[in-house]
């Protein structure tokens, strides 16, 4: 069987999620990326934030880390339906922000996400979200690689 990438589904964001102006991106966002795959996975994937994966006018196309993470789960035996992936912050940033704030506001959404879907398993991808996952600001993807973490 040959890899082919694919646009996954997209998870529409909750109705009070997609006008959200809670924090300053709502002024650089074309829209809120709620998720992606099977919102019933058994698999979260967490990254920092989107990507620039949707044009302005919202239409999605595969880039090139949604190649690599789609590839790795195709090598790994993982379809779709096995991986859902989200994210730290719900829209992709453009320019400078406050960090701190936008993401205060954007993980309880997260945290609300994790306890509705209840994964069995959660891959962190990117420095913010191994932060953020493990409550520690000085936590690197790099150092925590190759060892598994019991959360």
């Amino acid at each position: 069987m040959e890899f082919t990438p694919t646009i996954w589904p997209e998870e529409a964001a909750r109705d009070d999620m997609d006008h959200c102006r809670e924090c300053e991106l709502h002024c650089q966002r074309s829209r809120v990326i709620w998720g992606e795959g099977n919102p019933h996975a058994p698999i979260i994937v967490i990254l920092d934030n989107p990507g620039a994966r949707e044009d302005k006018f919202g239409n999605p196309f595969v880039c090139g880390t949604r190649q690599t993470l789609q590839y790795a789960a195709f090598e790994a035996g993982l379809k779709m339906e096995d991986l859902f992936i989200t994210y730290i912050l719900k829209c992709r940033p453009t320019r400078r922000y406050n960090k701190e704030a936008s993401r205060g506001t954007c993980v309880r959404y997260l945290e609300n996400q994790l306890q509705a879907q209840k994964p069995k398993l959660v891959f962190c991808l990117g420095n913010t979200a191994v932060q953020w996952f493990f409550e520690n600001m000085e936590a690197d993807v790099k150092s925590l690689r190759g060892t598994w973490y019991d959360v």
